[in-house]
């Protein structure tokens, strides 16, 4: 900027380059603004660290809008005035930004092993609702063991459920389900369309012996 900076052609080339980046970045901001009030829990953590980013990435390229003019119209006063926040905002957009990308992938992860555990937990807990199922109305699991073995945990969930449900609705058959067993079909349900919002918690095992009116 010393060399090039008071030239009305690099001028105007730099406020144009700076111009869009301080677009993207503010369409950035509002983007990851959005993602914080949407989200709970750990997912916040990447949109926490994107937004503070995203602003100095803003302020940063006002500032150089602002010392290009500056710097053309020839009032250095304010060239060195506004060149007093270049480097810390440099910085600051640079920690932000690059630790928001960073976390993302690796709050995915976590996020993932999450629903993981949470999937095979419901999975237990719905076992001996869903052995009394079999029992009852023999379904796929009977006709096709191998395939239901073999099966990813959340396909494994999904088998239970189906069938648990089909039994309930089957009028060929009786059977009766508790209110602690139904409602925890209905979690499992929620978790396995995503609709839990919360982090899922490891419920007892209902007693299937007692009954609840």
């Amino acid at each position: 900027m010393g060399d090039l900076g008071a030239q009305p052609a690099a001028a105007v080339y730099s406020v144009i380059n700076f111009s869009h980046g301080a677009l993207v970045i503010a369409t950035m901001l509002v983007l990851a603004a959005r993602q914080f009030r949407h989200s709970t829990g750990v997912q916040r953590l990447p949109a926490a660290l994107l937004s503070p980013g995203s602003t100095f990435g803003v302020a940063l390229c006002l500032a150089v809008i602002v010392m290009d003019i500056a710097h053309a119209t020839g009032h250095h006063d304010l060239t060195h005035a506004i060149q007093a926040a270049y480097d810390p905002l440099s910085v600051l957009t640079f920690v932000f930004l690059c630790a928001g990308f960073a976390v993302q992938p690796a709050v995915r992860r976590a996020q993932n092993r999450a629903r993981r555990r949470h999937t095979i937990s419901f999975t237990a807990q719905l076992e001996p609702l869903w052995l009394r199922t079999t029992h009852a109305r023999p379904g796929l699991s009977q006709a096709d063991p191998l395939a239901a073995k073999s099966e990813d945990p959340e396909g494994h969930l999904h088998r239970e459920i189906v069938e648990i449900r089909d039994a309930m609705i089957d009028p060929r058959v009786t059977f009766d389900t508790s209110r602690t067993e139904r409602a925890l079909l209905e979690r499992a349900e929620s978790h396995l369309v995503g609709n839990d919002t919360a982090v899922a918690t490891t419920l007892t095992v209902p007693n299937v012996e007692e009954r609840e009116s």
